[in-house]
């Protein structure tokens, strides 16, 4: 299965501008997946970058997935992204086209909602 990952910035305007490089959105053919992070730790040690999914894969997001990690650290962003790319793989290989379909219906739904309380909100 090919796949196509982006990497967008999930501020471009953060209040501290030079915090915009450190948070990232994962999209996964045109639908949000996940976050990359850049994580400072205590003071002494480097920082790294800490990734996860937020996937909502329907009937499969509950229980154990044996030997399958969806999340990671890496010491850079670019080492970060061939690790993605492979749990990315594998999760999609085990939530399967159903999963897929119910995690994507679930982001439509989140859209839907947050453009509805826009509009609500543009009224009041």
């Amino acid at each position: 299965m090919t796949i196509s990952l982006t990497l967008r910035r999930t501020y471009n305007d953060h209040p501290r501008p030079e915090d915009d490089d450190k948070f990232w959105s994962i999209d996964c053919d045109g639908c949000y997946v996940g976050s990359l992070v850049l994580h400072q730790g205590p003071s002494d040690t480097p920082p790294d970058w800490r990734w996860n999914f937020h996937m909502h894969p329907g009937r499969h997001g509950n229980g154990a997935r044996e030997g399958m990690s969806d999340c990671g650290i890496a010491p850079t962003r670019d080492a970060a992204l061939p690790d993605i790319r492979r749990a990315m793989e594998r999760y999609l290989e085990f939530i399967g086209p159903e999963g897929w379909a119910a995690h994507v219906a679930h982001m439509e739904w989140l859209k839907a909602r947050k453009e509805a309380t826009r509009k609500r909100e543009n009224r009041a």
